[in-house]
C-alpha cells in the first residue's frame, strides 16, 4: 500500500493542495464576467489533480488529462477570457467615440 504513494512527488502534493485550496476563493467570488478566469483555473486544478494521480493508477489516460484536458484547456480557457475582454473593451470605445 505504502509503496504506491511514493510514486508522488512532495512537490506534486503540495501543488495539488495549493490548487484546491486556491479553488475556494475562485468559487466564492464567481462572477458572470469572470466564468473564464474560473474554467481556467479549474483546468489547472484538474491538471494538478491528474499529476499526482497518475502516479497511482491509470498512467497513460492521466497523463492525457494532464496535458490535454487540463493544460491545453487552461491556456485556451485564459485566451477566450483575454478575447472577450478585448472585444467589451473596443466596444465601449467604438460607443465613447462614437
Amino acid at each position: 500500500m505504502l509503496d504506491a504513494f511514493s510514486a508522488l512527488s512532495p512537490m506534486e502534493i503540495a501543488l495539488a493542495t495549493v490548487a484546491l485550496v486556491g479553488i475556494v476563493p475562485v468559487v466564492v467570488q464567481y462572477r458572470e464576467r469572470s466564468k473564464w478566469f474560473a474554467l481556467g483555473y479549474g483546468m489547472l486544478v484538474a491538471a494538478a489533480l491528474a499529476t499526482n494521480l497518475e502516479g497511482l493508477f491509470l498512467g497513460d489516460l492521466l497523463n492525457f488529462v494532464e496535458h490535454g484536458v487540463g493544460l491545453m484547456g487552461a491556456g485556451l480557457a485564459f485566451f477566450a477570457a483575454a478575447y472577450v475582454h478585448r472585444r467589451k473593451l473596443l466596444e465601449r470605445e467604438v460607443e465613447t467615440d462614437g
